[in-house]
């Protein structure tokens, strides 16, 4: 597939909201000793991640990322053209979250808002989708969330998933500025992998029934229900390592990209381990590929913009960085981007 540009876009602000509540992988009840668990730390790089209470949703974090960015901006809610939601744990299946979001956070009532039910990839696809939007000069100021609240939709007595996922709210606000450098996209999927990371029951391929209900061992330590969300390990790992790597280099071929000229490489956070294999596949600096899931786990679409608002913060505020990024996962699809900042308003992360 060519690439996509989208001109006259300027990333403004950043900001992220977490659960206050954090789980130690290493207390973990799921796994039969430590050493289990160690070798899952060892592996994924995941040490602790953030996990809301009950009656917490991803739109709640996402109301405070967004009420403490448009403060640090200076920006009314009322200027605010267009919003959009991506997030898989809407608060309902209709109507779309994004509407709740545009009464709960005061913005217009002529405001564009739409949800997009995304993934891993999620970010970088929905900043390719705002942006377009928005480069006409039509719609001014934008923001694009992406946030997930992964612990609802896993099942709390799979070692194979509880110890990877957190959850978190990021948003991203966008300018209208002609003299901003242009972003640059590709894209892929293949969805005949998207049994992959799929959650069977819940829609209306599968409707929720009672056995759907019903907690089912299948193993020691994994534990769930038909509407808990599945992940075939080798499934993904064999994607993940050969799929990006390869998109991360057509991009780099289409779009003529010096890598030494890069300030920071962002990568979807899953797993440090196949991470790692891409960045040295690369052949990236250590120090150019910044991590959080350490600190959050795998939050999914919220992976890339909360590794930049809480490792690349300083850079961000203070000086123009040149960066790559790729999401990939549930799906199965993966996105690249290039983009510029430069003087980037970053808010401290906010505690829910």
């Amino acid at each position: 597939m060519p690439g996509l540009t989208v001109k006259n876009i300027r990333i403004a602000g950043m900001a992220a909201c977490v659960p206050s509540r954090i789980e130690e992988n290493l207390d973990l009840s799921i796994f039969s000793n430590r050493e289990e668990i160690r070798k899952v730390i060892a592996t994924t790089g995941i040490k602790r991640h953030r996990a809301v209470d009950a009656g917490v949703t991803a739109s709640d974090l996402s109301a405070k990322a967004v009420g403490g960015l448009l403060s640090d901006l200076g920006w009314e809610a009322s200027e605010v053209d267009c919003l959009f939601y991506v997030c898989t744990s809407r608060d309902f299946i209709a109507p779309q979250t994004a509407c709740i979001l545009q009464h709960r956070l005061g913005l217009r009532k002529d405001s564009f808002v739409m949800d997009l039910p995304l993934g891993c990839s999620g970010w970088v696809y929905g900043m390719s989708v705002i942006g377009s939007m928005m480069s006409s000069g039509f719609f001014k100021k934008g923001l694009l969330i992406a946030a997930e609240t992964n612990t609802l939709n896993r099942s709390q007595t799979d070692r194979t998933v509880r110890p990877l996922f957190g959850d978190a709210a990021t948003v991203t606000a966008l300018e209208f500025n002609p003299a901003s450098a242009p972003m640059n996209f590709m894209f892929g999927v293949d969805g005949s992998g998207y049994q992959a990371i799929w959650t069977k029951f819940g829609g209306m391929r599968f409707p929720t029934t009672q056995d759907a209900l019903k907690l089912v061992e299948y193993g020691p330590g994994i534990s769930r229900r038909g509407i808990d969300m599945v992940v075939n390990g080798m499934d993904v790992f064999g994607f993940a390592i050969k799929i990006p790597p390869k998109a991360i280099k057509e991009f780099i071929s289409e779009f003529n990209i010096d890598v030494d000229n890069l300030d920071y490489l962002l990568l979807h956070q899953a797993n440090k381990f196949i991470d790692e294999k891409i960045r040295k596949s690369l052949k990236i600096p250590a120090e150019k590929v910044p991590y959080c899931l350490e600190d959050f786990g795998n939050v999914t679409s919220a992976s890339i913009p909360l590794t930049l608002i809480t490792r690349c913060a300083d850079a961000l505020r203070n000086s123009p960085c040149r960066l790559l990024a790729c999401g990939f996962g549930v799906g199965l699809s993966w996105a690249t981007m290039n983009f510029s900042t430069d003087g980037v308003v970053i808010s401290p992360l906010i505690e829910y």
